[in-house]
């Protein structure tokens, strides 16, 4: 059902949406001011949200705040909904401006999370209430400020038939058992259900000789466990197994690794790695080997990606490869390798790891796919285009055999397809929306994608959203969101909400993750810019180029070095991004190259050649840049002229912003009557055309357009057209 509004509930499962019928129903027909939901957490409240949002009439409007976006802004869980670069501080102003992307009829406004909404926020949200116009969604607790409003109220109980949630793939002996452990918790069951079918514990649908137990009584708070106490603390260093350890494997009962395994899983998420590290390392040891290499795979990566412990995940994978025989776990081991290698940056490493995996045996559907995972990204990273392209293919090929037990592997590829096309230029191939994605990840694409654009103010509200999902939990695409939030609110001219989100990257995206940090590094001298610090900032855009080149980046390598041809200093980078250009696929590498060649030669020609190729892909901001870098290089006032209202034109499509090579695009020096003509020369209109419309004579039209081409430097209304009509 086609829906007006925005709404973006980051909801991604592959879990069907069942159970909740009644409740759906429920939410439909509601009438009055709006609806609360309310339960345990894991419970399905916020699919349930999302569900009902969707079967809103066309004619509703649905809009969305979220709670924890833009802290530092006014009403900043509605601010991609109202003006960023003028903020709105007044109640009465916001709410006006957010009823009026409604039209004239009624809005939905969903609320996931309501508890965390800011006070600033939740008093809009009670005023937009209050108006008679909004109906209101929401979810959690209700803060002070909206406790008065009279909601109905909607309580989840937890859904206990796992055979209907499992779409019948379990028998009812297994689902029994199931529901028992999870206590309704539906993210803990998909852990337990991921976990037992790496150990082999769940096979063909049947849980191996376990009783169903009798369930704890369930915490009140999210301890994510099923026992009554909560998780113990961890300790600050916890050490990596060592041989006797993992040799010594005690006799538990058949489903204790697997609860060790799903609550550990469920702490990473949500950025707890110091407590997932103690739930692994006290974990119930057995003796098969595929339990043995999920054990060691699930901590390793915990060390590495969640507490940026690298070396120690390398010893856990080394023990445990000395001490499994069969060899479908050495692969897996050796799959967890060569990941450790690719987020360590070592692409070269990681491709070979992947290779010797691939050699060991034939792999399933998981294995294979997460060997395909490996295999794209570390070629989109090295700026293997085609390869990269081919990879990600194989490994979407069977995306039904392995989403349900591998999600992050489709994140993952999505990650390289997207990262493949931006590096070669086509913007529209990386904007489209693919086949399984982190909602993070997908978020930094967008903006990444918009901010290429020139589309500044929309990069930042898609990486604010990004951004609110981190609140929830923990996710490697936090260096790239928190990254794209940076960069595009340093070129809005947002300092408060650049440094903020630098400070957020260095707290939650870890260096150790190196691939994914670069857009971090590639946006902190775009702050230094906006504060006036150019040349501190050619300096850090060198040192991110030199650390990329290092580790074979050269997508990155290649951004930093145009960064700092966009800066003024072409000069310095020339010969490195021709070299980088030399045998780069794509477009983009080579015509960054001739961009920097263009300005470190003060080439007029080559510049605008430049800015007419920027613009064919898209890329208007980098058009506008060497458009106006071309306009200050010309003797000829004429050609300098063309040249300056060419970029003047190309940056009123990218929101005003402004970047050292803009400062000098101005206004072209015109009437308001010939601004008009000029429009509508662009528009097509003719000399009679435009005499008839503006009531004036053809001959006084034809003299205007003479000084209009004059002015702006173009040789006829033919050229004139060329120069102000939008792009396609």
């Amino acid at each position: 059902m086609t829906r007006r509004g925005i709404y973006a509930p980051g909801v991604v499962t592959t879990w069907p949406f069942v159970g909740r019928e009644g409740e759906l129903t429920a939410i439909v027909e509601t009438t009055g001011i709006g609806l609360l939901v309310t339960g345990a957490p894991g419970v399905g409240k916020s699919r349930l949200l999302a569900e009902a949002a969707g079967l809103a009439p066309d004619e509703v409007t649905v809009l969305d705040a979220r709670p924890g976006q833009g802290p530092s802004v006014p009403f900043g869980a509605f601010s991609h909904l109202l003006p960023v670069r003028v903020p709105v501080t007044d109640v009465a102003l916001a709410v006006e401006t957010i009823l009026a992307r409604g039209g004239s009829g009624r809005v939905l406004l969903v609320i996931d999370d309501v508890h965390l909404l800011d006070d600033d926020s939740a008093h809009l949200a009670r005023a937009l209430a209050g108006t008679g116009r909004v109906t209101l969604l929401a979810s959690g607790v209700l803060p002070q400020p909206l406790s008065p409003l009279v909601l109905t109220s909607l309580p989840l109980a937890p859904l206990t038939d796992v055979q209907e949630l499992l779409d019948g793939t379990v028998d009812e002996a297994t689902a029994a058992h199931l529901a028992a452990l999870s206590g309704g918790d539906l993210r803990y069951l998909h852990e337990l259900v991921r976990a037992a079918r790496a150990t082999g514990v769940l096979d063909d649908g049947h849980w191996k000789d376990a009783p169903v137990p009798v369930p704890a009584p369930r915490p009140a708070e999210d301890t994510l466990t099923t026992r009554a106490e909560p998780l113990p603390a961890a300790p600050e260093t916890v050490a990596a197994p060592g041989p006797t350890e993992l040799g010594a494997w005690a006799e538990e009962p058949a489903g204790s690794l697997e609860e060790a395994l799903a609550r550990a899983a469920l702490l990473a998420s949500l950025g707890r790695a110091a407590e997932a590290e103690t739930e692994l390392g006290g974990a119930p040891r057995r003796p098969e080997d595929r339990a043995r290499a999920a054990l060691a795979s699930k901590r390793a990566a915990n060390l590495a990606y969640g507490l940026g412990r690298p070396e120690e995940a390398d010893r856990v994978l080394a023990i445990a490869l000395e001490t499994v025989t069969t060899e479908e776990s050495r692969q897996r081991l050796m799959v967890e390798k060569a990941f450790a290698a690719l987020h360590r940056a070592a692409s070269r490493e990681a491709l070979d790891l992947a290779d010797d995996a691939a050699a060991i045996t034939t792999a399933g559907p998981v294995t294979a796919a997460r060997i395909h995972a490996v295999e794209a990204v570390a070629a989109a990273l090295t700026g293997q285009s085609t390869a990269g392209l081919d990879k990600v293919r194989a490994g979407l090929q069977h995306i039904g055999a392995w989403s349900s037990q591998a999600p992050e592997v489709g994140a993952l590829l999505e990650f390289a397809r997207y990262s493949v096309w931006m590096s070669v230029g086509d913007l529209d191939a990386a904007g489209e929306e693919g086949a399984q994605e982190d909602p993070v990840a997908r978020a930094a694409a967008q903006a990444r994608v918009l901010r290429a654009r020139g589309q500044v103010q929309a990069a930042l509200r898609e990486a604010w959203n990004g951004a609110r999902l981190l609140s929830r939990g923990h996710s490697p695409f936090a260096g790239p969101c928190l990254g794209e939030l940076a960069h595009a609110a340093a070129l809005a001219g947002d300092l408060e909400t650049a440094r903020d989100a630098l400070e957020a990257a260095d707290k939650r995206a870890l260096p150790t993750l190196r691939a994914l940090w670069f857009p971090v590094a590639l946006a902190r001298p775009w702050y230094l810019v906006a504060q006036g610090a150019v040349g501190a900032a050619v300096h850090g855009l060198l040192d991110a180029a030199a650390a990329a080149e290092a580790l074979e980046l050269r997508p990155y390598a290649l951004a930093a070095l145009h960064d700092v041809v966009r800066l003024g200093a072409a000069g310095v980078v020339a010969d490195r991004l021709a070299q980088l250009a030399e045998d780069a696929e794509g477009d983009l590498a080579a015509l960054c190259a001739r961009h920097a060649d263009a300005a470190a030669a003060g080439d007029w020609s080559g510049l605008i050649g430049a800015s007419f190729e920027f613009e064919e892909l898209g890329m208007a901001l980098h058009a506008a840049e060497a458009a106006a870098q071309a306009a200050e290089v010309h003797w000829d006032k004429q050609q300098a002229a063309a040249a300056g209202t060419r970029a003047w034109v190309l940056v009123q499509r990218c929101d005003q912003v402004r970047t050292p090579a803009l400062r000098t695009a101005a206004v072209p020096d015109l009437s308001r009557v010939q601004y008009e003509i000029a429009e509508l020369v662009a528009a097509g209109s003719s000399e009679l055309d435009i005499a008839e419309r503006l009531q004036m004579p053809s001959r006084t039209v034809a003299e205007q357009l003479v000084e209009i081409c004059s002015k702006l430097g173009v040789s006829g209304p033919e050229r004139l057209a060329v120069l102000l009509s939008p792009s396609v």
